[in-house]
């Protein structure tokens, strides 16, 4: 479905309020479409459609796309890792991207759940680049409030952030 028929059938059809405008018309972006289920609970269609896009992008981004990866020797998914493709120099992956697996709803869970290591005991290490970085900074530095901040557990943002 267009937008231009989505703006028709949620605008003009069923009354519901505008939320935002665009050079186009009468926006219909996951922003709007949140707000008017929030503004008009009773009305399922902004949240049908939410969950359509969501699990359509679920569908094209790894169920139908995964299979294709798979090398044919081993029957396994393989990333790359690149380090020349972030301008910031961090890695980065792709086929798959293994850093955008889904996780915030229970479709994309599941999905996460099918990539495992291939060994007993082997695992998968999950890493936040600014929390390394500036632990990084702390310890180079050597600036107390940094060290003291790491060293008691507190929020290391927070604290950047206030300072």
């Amino acid at each position: 479905m267009s937008p231009k028929q989505l703006q028709t059938i949620l605008f003009d059809k069923l009354g519901l309020p505008v939320i935002q405008k665009t050079k186009t018309g009468r926006s219909t972006n996951a922003e709007v479409l949140e707000e008017l289920s929030v503004q008009v609970p009773d009305q399922p269609l902004p949240g049908l459609i939410l969950e359509h896009r969501s699990l359509s992008k679920l569908l094209n981004t790894y169920i139908t796309a995964l299979p294709k990866l798979v090398h044919p020797d081993t029957g396994r998914l393989h990333t790359d890792f690149r380090q020349t493709v972030a301008a910031t120099g961090r890695l980065s992956s792709e086929k798959p991207n293994l850093q955008n697996i889904p996780i915030r709803n229970e479709v994309g869970r599941r999905i996460r759940r099918a990539f495992r290591p291939n060994r007993p005991g082997h695992l998968f290490l999950s890493a936040d680049y600014s929390q390394i970085e500036l632990r990084l900074l702390a310890h180079i530095s050597g600036d107390e409030t940094l060290v003291r901040t790491l060293r008691d557990g507190e929020d290391i943002h927070a604290t950047v952030a206030a300072r």
